[in-house]
């Protein structure tokens, strides 16, 4: 990936860019219709460009992924979200002056793509001081955990550059307290319920010297000179001791002092100043699509009473004759339903995408070369995350993996993790991001684009690819999908009604407690997840999974029997992630020249 960087000419690029920003491509006469495309090709390819480099300016793991030298951790201040709003408005000018019909099908869903997400950038700006910085999910901590352990350290300029790198966290914890200062001020303070596991990771970040996210391992150091190893050794213990630990132990009193004297016992963000706003923005910018917090919670209803359907005709087929209750008690009190050790976890995850990898060539076309494997979380994440996130090949770890959690054993059971392992490695994540990181045919900025309802709505997605091809076990794991699907229907319900609706955090629990399996730990940590944490986000999953199954059997109905699902699912997937406002055009296209193809024959 690095060398493409390099080849690269970005700093033509970007002086293309900046001529056409500033209004530099006047029209100096009469062209014909080949320049005119030829232009306006050039014209979108330069701000694709530039908004490259402005992604990777402040972007650390992804310039970690993309092989490029990682110097400066990010700005996360106000000051620096102004100048980008002002900077996302003349972007979004640019793109609204290109003529669409001037460009190539690809080229024109890049247009389309790029004009969505500046324009929710634009209308997002307004609610800067509404996103969190210190919850679990959307701490700027993890980033310590995930970053520091992968950085390269084969040079000296490498084992120079992390030293520095240590010495800029002190001013960036400063930075998350200057932040949530902001807030402060302006009413918008963490939900007492959600404040314990934010406290928990402020203090975890530091660790000791040698044991913290920022040790040096020796299985890291060995190539490099001892002596040189030693020295940066002594100085990062002395900044981790004399200015990160204080730096967050100080954070860390403040939110139990001061801040908890304000924190409120409600939870969701219409309570804040503009926040019934912010929540239907988040509905749109999440799902990528025109809808409504009315619509999405009706949306949940309906799923989960098919789910409830098929659940019953599964019970049937096993022969149980008690009641569902009855079926439910029996899979939460029997020990044969729970892993015996963490690593069980992890053989079952890695054992049903063994099963998935022989199917997938009746389903896809292409495969990504990037390994997979599936491994534990770290420690301090564990007590807040109910299951795990899967984290993307990058340049010195060359497998996708899903971390998963691993602790409270008799809360976990296994019949889920096949689920699990299709919504997180193959065909899900690891496959659709995998594949769409080696697509050299996508511009730089493309191939790194992430839209949640896009990627998560193809992993729930994945999980039913997975019962179409036989590579659940038994009934009783099938039955684990629907308790999955039930789980994640819930949350368009509990979602937008903690956020939009008024439902109060016990109601939202009791109702997971109606119609999930889950645990009442997990029902904690992801009801605090929705409501105080990354409200909206938890919509994309059930909803874009709805969305790709309505596009797929559209396109089925309407072609018949020459429909391809490898051909499909190409046309879903080689254009890496995308708002699902534009997937719908694409898919609409495909299904247009498919029908003109078949009835040419």
């Amino acid at each position: 990936m690095a060398d493409r960087l390099r080849r690269r000419s970005a700093s033509t690029a970007g002086c293309i860019a900046a001529a056409f920003l500033a209004g530099c491509g006047a029209d100096t006469g009469p062209v014909g219709a080949e320049e005119r495309v030829r232009a306006e090709s050039l014209r979108l390819a330069a701000l694709v460009d530039a908004r490259w480099e402005e992604a990777l300016d402040n972007a650390p793991l992804l310039r970690l992924r993309e092989g490029v030298p990682v110097d400066r951790l990010p700005d996360a201040g106000f000051e620096r979200a102004e100048r980008q709003a002002i900077r996302d408005q003349r972007f979004l000018d640019s793109l609204r002056a290109i003529d669409p019909e001037l460009l190539e099908p690809s080229e024109r869903i890049t247009l389309e793509t790029l004009t969505w997400e500046t324009r929710m950038a634009v209308e997002g700006h307004r609610f800067f001081w509404l996103r969190s910085a210190l919850t679990p999910y959307s701490s700027a901590f993890r980033l310590y955990g995930q970053l520091f352990p992968q950085l390269p350290l084969e040079t000296p300029e490498d084992l120079a550059r992390y030293v520095e790198l240590v010495e800029q966290v002190p001013a960036h914890v400063r930075s998350v307290r200057d932040h949530a200062s902001g807030q402060f001020e302006r009413g918008v303070v963490v939900s007492a319920a959600n404040l314990e596991p934010v406290v928990g990771i402020v203090r975890a970040q530091a660790g000791s010297p040698d044991a913290g996210p920022f040790g040096l391992a020796e299985v890291r150091t060995r190539g490099l000179d001892a002596d040189a190893v030693a020295a940066a050794r002594e100085r990062i213990a002395a900044v981790v001791s004399d200015s990160i630990a204080p730096a967050l132990e100080d954070l860390a009193r403040w939110l139990e002092g001061p801040y908890r004297e304000r924190a409120p016992d409600g939870v969701g963000v219409s309570r804040y100043p503009d926040g019934r706003d912010y929540y239907l923005y988040l509905t749109r910018l999440h799902t990528t699509m025109e809808v409504t917090p009315e619509e999405v919670r009706d949306a949940g209803y309906e799923l989960l009473a098919d789910f409830r359907r098929r659940m019953a005709e599964i019970r049937d087929r096993i022969g149980w004759t008690g009641s569902a209750e009855e079926f439910h008690a029996h899979l939460r009190g029997d020990p044969r339903y729970f892993p015996r050790t963490p690593d069980e976890i992890g053989e079952r995850l890695e054992a049903a995408a063994a099963r998935m990898t022989g199917r997938m060539p009746d389903l896809f076309a292409t495969s990504p070369d990037a390994p997979w494997a599936a491994r534990r979380l770290a420690p301090e994440l564990e007590p807040s995350m109910t299951y795990g996130f899967y984290a993307p090949p990058t340049s010195t770890e060359p497998h996708g993996i899903y971390f998963y959690n691993g602790s409270s054993l008799d809360e976990r059971s296994w019949l889920g993790l096949t689920a699990i392992s299709l919504h997180e490695l193959l065909p899900g994540h690891h496959y659709q991001i995998a594949r769409t990181l080696e697509n050299e045919a996508l511009p730089d900025y493309r191939r790194n684009s992430y839209y949640t309802a896009f990627s998560e709505g193809w992993g729930s997605y994945a999980s039913f690819l997975g019962l179409e091809a036989g590579v659940f076990e038994d009934p009783y794991s099938e039955y684990g999908l629907y308790i999955l699907e039930s789980f994640l229907a819930t949350r368009l319900v509990v979602d937008p009604g903690m956020n939009y609706f008024g439902m109060t955090l016990e109601e939202a629990r009791a109702f997971m407690r109606e119609n999930t399996l889950e645990s009442e730990t997990q029902i904690a940590t992801e009801s605090l997840r929705y409501s105080t944490d990354m409200p909206g986000q938890a919509l994309a999953y059930q909803m874009g999974k709805r969305r790709l199954l309505e596009l797929r059997a559209d396109a089925q109905s309407r072609l018949g029997p020459s429909f391809d699902i490898r051909a499909f699912h190409e046309t879903v997937l080689d254009q890496g992630s995308l708002p699902l406002v534009v997937l719908e055009g694409r898919v609409e296209r495909w299904v247009e020249q498919s029908s003109g193809d078949r009835d040419d024959r």
